[in-house]
């Protein structure tokens, strides 16, 4: 995960600020499947917006991350204890976590590696969440054709070769544990103007390899939709995520499962 560490690093403050928080519904089925009291290890987390959705419901988080600049920008809370440390080496005792949740992150680090850790650090009966989002949809057709155009095709050389993982909602990755259905249906939403959405753009790790590379692609983009935008960009519309996802029970160490 060095590279995802190093990519959303560089744009912790902004990665706090405009990265998308969950449906409540999920949130609300993952807590139905632990127990009294729980604590769940937030993989991956980011600067915790996760984490502060748990934390909120009244669960005790241990919230890692490998990079340090995310965790300096993430959000304290009473019920979180944030660590540095990698996915396959969290430093969390063995049987010691009675859920786990990777939010938008296990494409990075998903492996034999990670499940060893996961199995190692869960309690019997354990519960597994790797959540996450499709690419976005506006209502205005115009407007998607363009944002299609810029996710799917100046966007394209960029994406790291991880993201294929999302675009199939993470199906084809070793799960280590029984899978239930996932929730369907489900959506994250937001109402925003046009600056808004490329903040959330500008988080995207695409456009920040972009931006390494010396290209900016945003302004471009923003002089295109501009015009497309009612009010030229200052009225908020409805953005909408497909939210998707697997879940699970988490076998065991040493049951020989994936």
């Amino acid at each position: 995960m060095p590279e995802a560490s190093a990519l959303f690093g560089a744009v912790a403050a902004a990665y706090a600020r405009h990265r998308l928080t969950y449906p409540a519904a999920f949130f609300e089925a993952f807590l139905q499947r632990l127990p009294a009291n729980p604590l769940v290890w937030d993989c991956g987390c980011g600067s915790g917006q996760a984490s502060l959705d748990l934390a909120r419901r009244g669960v005790r988080v241990i919230a890692t991350d490998a990079s340090a600049a995310q965790l300096a920008a993430a959000t304290l809370h009473p019920l979180i204890h944030y660590r540095q440390a990698a996915a396959a080496a969290s430093g969390l005792a063995a049987a010691s976590v009675d859920g786990v949740l990777v939010a938008a992150a296990v494409h990075w680090f998903a492996g034999e590696a990670f499940n060893a850790e996961v199995r190692r650090a869960c309690r019997p009966g354990a519960t597994l969440a790797w959540i996450g989002y499709l690419p976005l949809r506006i209502e205005a057709e115009a407007l998607q054709r363009r944002l299609d155009a810029f996710h799917h095709h100046t966007l394209a050389p960029w994406w790291p070769a991880e993201r294929r993982w999302v675009e199939q909602s993470y199906a084809g990755l070793p799960f280590p544990g029984q899978e239930w259905p996932f929730p369907r249906d489900l959506w994250i939403e937001r109402h925003w103007s046009l600056a808004e959405l490329l903040a959330h753009i500008g988080t995207w790790s695409a456009v920040q390899r972009s931006r390494e590379a010396g290209t900016d692609p945003l302004p471009a983009l923003a002089a295109e939709l501009t015009p497309l935008w009612p009010e030229h960009g200052s009225a908020a519309l409805r953005v909408r995520w497909p939210f998707m996802g697997r879940w699970g029970a988490v076998r065991p160490a040493g049951s020989g499962s994936p």
